[in-house]
């Protein structure tokens, strides 16, 4: 469980600056490099594909008929999701370990809009070591509970991608425009049946039984304890949870691209929210680009539409979309920050030093 005192505002990321923690585990720089760089080499071949074949005219009509209020709605709508993020990944903390609900809510924001900004989905391990800092928690412990969600994520995606496809096959959408998208289910339904059934067996796995370090068998063990956090009675939760952001997602895009002048049926909509999400499984650049340019463009001229507008939409979502959730949690941070380093101030020394050697 974790370490809890009267001031435990100070093991935040300001508050580590003051106090110089040095102690932390961090994955190698070279590794997290490596990461990045390939996210932004991918992205950037994924920007010039999609973009070689961009219509100006197509960019200009289609800006020039923005419904900003449809806009804002959608803005708004992804914004409830978001806080439903929040609420899912309280559920699986506090399984694990004691989480107040607003840190909970305040590093799955940070989080991802740590990325939106960082290439190669690094926020993920942001978001660990922001858990760690913020509520002294295991980062193997909250590396498992975001291993479930993302899992989750992919799971509610896959089922929503082949229903889609199902009912679009049933109202005479042609089966050779569909063929790529069946590569796609298939490949994803594959990578997470593995990744669910290693949820349910994680748990039975003694490393020490293979002979493996001490050191990295309790890093297991902490990764299993936040694995099996679904296991503990919030598996129904969890679930309604990720189905029921997800839905929130496919409103606030059909309600997006509504915005653009596009009206795409719920199988559409369902398909290219599918599809754009399960792209960001592989290293991507900063706010998905490139990727989600790439597979709007191809999903639109799949629905008759032109590539364009399918680039101006993926655009319009990593903009405003993304692009809010990165301003509020860029404000949620330096907020947290400043307040840590002025509470620091007016404490003696000594006082720092003493609660810095209880986290040592």
């Amino acid at each position: 469980m974790g370490v809890r005192h009267s001031k435990d505002w100070l093991m935040t990321p300001g508050a580590i600056t003051v106090m110089g923690e040095r102690n932390s585990v961090r994955p190698s720089n070279w590794k997290r490099a490596a990461l990045g760089g390939a996210g932004i080499a991918l992205g950037g071949v994924f920007l010039w594909l999609a973009m070689r074949n961009i219509d100006p005219a197509v960019v200009a009509s289609t800006l020039q008929q923005v419904n900003v209020h449809w806009l804002a709605m959608a803005i708004t709508i992804y914004l409830t999701s978001m806080g439903l993020r929040g609420i899912r990944w309280g559920v699986l903390l506090r399984a694990t370990d004691e989480v107040k609900w607003r840190h909970a809510a305040e590093g799955s924001l940070t989080g991802f809009a740590a990325n939106y900004v960082l290439p190669g989905r690094l926020g993920e391990l942001f978001r660990a070591d922001y858990a760690r800092r913020v509520f002294n928690m295991s980062r193997f412990a909250s590396l498992g509970t975001i291993v479930v969600e993302r899992v989750c994520d992919g799971i509610v995606l896959v089922c929503a991608l082949w229903g889609s496809l199902v009912w679009l096959l049933l109202t005479g959408f042609a089966l050779t425009q569909t063929l790529w998208v069946m590569i796609v289910g298939a490949t994803a339904s594959g990578l997470f049946g593995i990744a669910l059934a290693f949820i349910l067996i994680a748990q039975r796995i003694d490393l020490r039984g293979f002979g493996i370090p001490e050191v990295l068998a309790k890093r297991w063990d902490h990764l299993v304890r936040g694995i099996s956090s679904v296991l503990r009675g919030n598996t129904a939760t969890v679930v309604f949870c990720s189905i029921g952001l997800w839905a929130l997602e496919a409103l606030a895009l059909g309600v997006l691209v509504r915005s653009l002048g596009v009206s795409l049926s719920p199988p559409e909509n369902l398909m290219l929210l599918g599809l754009a999400a399960l792209s960001t499984v592989v290293p991507t650049a900063p706010g998905y680009l490139g990727t989600y340019q790439l597979v709007y463009g191809h999903v639109f001229q799949m629905f008759g539409y032109s590539q364009t507008i399918g680039i101006i939409a993926a655009t319009t979502v990593q903009v405003f979309c993304f692009g809010t959730v990165t301003i509020l949690g860029g404000l949620v941070l330096l907020s947290r920050s400043s307040l840590t380093i002025w509470r620091a101030h007016r404490m003696g020394r000594p006082e720092i030093q003493k609660i810095a050697s209880r986290h040592q």
